[in-house]
């Protein structure tokens, strides 16, 4: 049986036993879904869904009455469920596209691991980012005397957005900036040392084609932020 718990203390051994698991992919994206409906029901619960929405439509040129019925939508209960099936669709989602990206990159190695290997490594992987961002936005909530005044899009001060004045940066370089962040590298990290194990190359390789992943994504994520 797949033991997911080995990814935190013996992660290489677990990695480069997933080519002989059936179905290892099961287990490890159940748990990453798990931890991402709860980190959300963490920040519902704690801070409300009119404090999430009201943030989430500052930037926008609604007027008042239409921001207004956006509120009165999500008074109900079931904004709550919509936002957590919300994170449970985009940790799926995440997942699946980033092992189908590293597969490009698969192809190009001598060991060419199944899909299915593939994608149990990268839920694996997954796994210590967003429990552990999932912790610390709990804890800073948790400790913060006014939630209200929290800015929800970049709660954890770990990237170097932080240094920067949100009104006045440039969208698209306040996007790159806060995409540099200490768990992001722990994600890359891991990332690029599991698809090392499961293709039996080189950690530098596997970190690597990772890294040009996420500089793919830092930048699409601003030119997106800076047309909108």
């Amino acid at each position: 049986m797949l033991t997911i718990a080995e990814v935190f203390y013996q992660p290489g051994k677990l990695f480069a036993s997933l080519g002989d698991r059936a179905a290892a992919w099961i287990l490890p994206l159940a748990a990453d879904i798990a931890v991402l409906v709860a980190s959300t029901a963490a920040v519902v619960n704690l801070v409300g869904m009119e404090t999430i929405v009201r943030q989430r439509l500052a930037g926008t040129n609604l007027s008042p009455e239409q921001m207004q019925r956006a509120l009165d939508r999500v008074a109900s209960s079931n904004a709550a469920y919509f936002s957590y099936a919300g994170a449970a669709s985009t940790g799926i989602l995440t997942v699946l596209v980033v092992a189908g990206l590293l597969m490009v990159f698969a192809l190009m190695v001598e060991k060419k691991p199944k899909f299915s290997t593939v994608l149990a490594m990268v839920a694996l992987a997954f796994l210590p980012y967003w429990l552990i961002s999932g912790l610390m936005t709990t804890l800073v909530l948790v400790a913060s005397p006014d939630r209200t005044a929290l800015d929800l899009t970049n709660l954890l001060a770990t990237n170097a957005g932080v240094f920067l004045n949100k009104e006045t940066a440039g969208k698209g370089l306040y996007s790159v900036m806060s995409s540099i962040d200490l768990l992001s590298f722990l994600a890359i990290g891991m990332l690029g040392y599991g698809f090392s194990k499961v293709t039996r190359c080189s950690a530098g390789t596997g970190v690597g084609a990772v890294f040009i992943l996420w500089v793919l994504f830092v930048f699409a994520k601003a030119a997106a932020a800076s047309l909108f």
